[in-house]
C-alpha cells in the first residue's frame, strides 16, 4: 500500500504540472500557428492494477511451499505519431490516408507468495504499428511489438520476445464494424498465435456492444460529454522468466534454475472514464477476477511458436479487482468530427495494447456528438413574439 501511495503522488504532482503547461501553453499568444500534421495524438497513459490475497491449496507440494498468491502492477506507455499521408482525386477531396506511430511500453508486476521471497517483473516494449485508412470502408493494421521480460535482479533470466497484430476493418456504416486477422499474444499465460475476429454493433461515440475475441467484451453507455461509463469482460495476464531462487522443485533438477512463469485470469466490471477536456481523462475499474491460473514452465519447446507445455498448475480463487489510470493527449491534431472511418482507426488503436499488459485507455480521442438545437414548433415562436412585444 506505500508503494500505491507513492505512485498517486507522483500521478497527482504530473496531472497538476501537466495542467499547468497546457494552460500557459494555450494562452502563450506568441507561437506561431502552425497546421497539425496528424490525425492521432502523441498519448502518454498510466495504469495501476490490484487484486487481493489469495491462500492456495494445501495438497499438491509446490502450492503448499508458495502458500498464498497476489498480484499488483504498474504500466506507462507512450504512443507518438511519425508519419502521416494523405492522398487526394483529382478534384481535391481527401479519399485515404496512411498513419505510421511509434509505441514504447512499461511495466512492472509485483508477483507475492506468502511461502517465497517477492518477485517483480518487468516487461519493456518499444514497436510500430502501420494503420491504412482508403477512405471508403475499409482499415488495414499491423503492429509488430518486440519486448523483453525480466525477473528484477537476476540478468540471465531476460528474454526477448515478438508480439504482433495483423488484421482487417470493415464498416459498412457507422453503426457497425467487423474485424477479422491474426495475433500472436502472451498476455494468456503462455505463447499463442490465434486468429482475429470483432464485430461492434453502435456508434463508437455513442451506445454500442464491442465483441473482439481474443481481446475483450464492452458495452459502452456514454452519460454526456464528460463522462463515459462501460460494462466489459476481458481476459488478461502475462507471461515472464522467474529466477528459481526459492528452489522450487518444477522440473528436471538440472533444468530449473530458470522457469517460466505465466498467468491469467478473466476480468468483468464497470469502468468509468472521466473526460473534463480533450487532452486528458482518468478512468476508474472495479469488478472480479475470475478463471485466475497461474502455470510454472521449466522447458521452452524446439519450435519458436508452439506453446509451452506446463510442469505446474494452480487454480485460483476469484477475488475483487481496482483498476485506475490516467491518460494525457498531447499536440493538436487534424480535424476528424463525424469521420466514422478515423473512429474506427482510433478504437483499434486504443484496443489492441503494445506490450500486452492489460491497460486500456479508452477512446477518450473520439470526440462526443454535440448536442442538437432545440427545434420549435411554429405556435412556440409565434408565442415567444407576443410575449417580446409586451415590453
Amino acid at each position: 500500500m506505500k508503494k500505491c501511495r507513492v505512485y498517486i503522488f507522483l500521478i497527482l504532482g504530473f496531472v497538476f504540472f501537466y495542467t499547468k503547461l497546457m494552460a500557459f501553453y494555450n494562452n502563450d499568444s506568441t507561437k506561431q500557428i502552425k497546421p497539425p500534421k496528424h490525425y492521432f495524438n502523441q498519448v502518454l497513459y498510466i495504469d495501476y492494477y490490484l487484486t487481493g490475497k489469495r491462500n492456495l491449496d494445501t495438497i499438491n507440494m509446490i502450492s503448499k511451499r508458495l502458500k498464498s498468491y497476489q498480484i499488483n502492477q504498474f504500466a506507462v506507455g507512450y504512443n507518438i505519431p511519425v508519419i502521416t499521408k494523405d492522398y487526394y482525386n483529382k478534384d481535391s477531396t481527401r479519399i485515404s490516408n496512411i498513419h505510421f506511430l511509434l509505441t514504447a511500453n512499461y511495466s512492472r508486476l509485483d508477483l507475492n507468495f506468502g511461502g517465497i521471497s517477492k518477485h517483480t517483473m518487468t516487461k519493456f516494449s518499444l514497436g510500430g504499428r502501420l494503420i491504412y485508412n482508403n477512405g471508403k470502408k475499409s482499415i488495414f493494421f499491423v503492429e509488430l511489438s518486440p519486448f523483453t521480460t525480466q525477473d528484477v535482479g537476476y540478468s540471465y533470466t531476460r528474454v526477448t520476445r515478438l508480439a504482433g497484430t495483423v488484421l482487417y476493418n470493415y464498416s459498412p456504416n457507422d453503426y457497425l464494424g467487423m474485424r477479422v486477422g491474426y495475433t500472436r499474444l502472451f498476455f494468456l499465460g503462455n505463447r499463442y498465435s490465434l486468429p482475429y475476429v470483432g464485430f461492434r454493433v453502435g456508434k463508437l461515440d455513442g451506445v454500442n456492444l464491442s465483441i473482439q475475441f481474443p481481446r475483450a467484451v464492452t458495452f459502452t453507455i456514454p452519460m454526456g460529454p464528460v463522462i463515459r461509463t462501460s460494462l466489459f469482460t476481458r481476459p488478461q495476464g502475462g507471461f515472464y522468466t522467474f529466477a528459481n531462487h526459492d528452489s522450487l522443485k518444477i522440473g528436471n533438477i538440472y533444468e530449473n534454475q530458470k522457469l517460466y512463469f505465466g498467468r491469467y485470469e478473466f476480468l468483468s466490471g464497470v469502468r468509468v472514464d472521466i473526460q473534463p477536456t480533450k487532452l486528458f481523462n482518468l478512468y476508474f475499474s472495479s469488478g472480479f477476477t475470475t478463471k485466475n491460473m497461474i502455470l510454472f514452465y521449466y522447458a521452452a519447446p524446439k519450435n519458436s511458436t508452439s506453446p509451452y507445455r506446463n510442469n505446474y498448475t494452480q487454480n485460483i480463487r476469484s477475488s475483487i479487482f481496482l483498476s485506475f489510470g490516467f491518460v494525457f493527449r498531447f499536440g493538436k491534431t487534424k480535424s476528424i468530427y463525424n469521420n466514422n472511418q478515423m473512429y474506427e482507426a482510433f478504437d483499434i488503436n486504443n484496443t489492441i495494447t503494445p506490450g500486452d499488459n492489460g491497460a486500456y485507455n479508452g477512446n477518450g480521442d473520439i470526440p462526443s456528438p454535440a448536442k442538437k438545437m432545440k427545434k420549435f414548433n411554429t405556435n412556440e415562436v409565434l408565442d415567444l413574439i407576443e410575449m417580446q412585444d409586451l415590453y
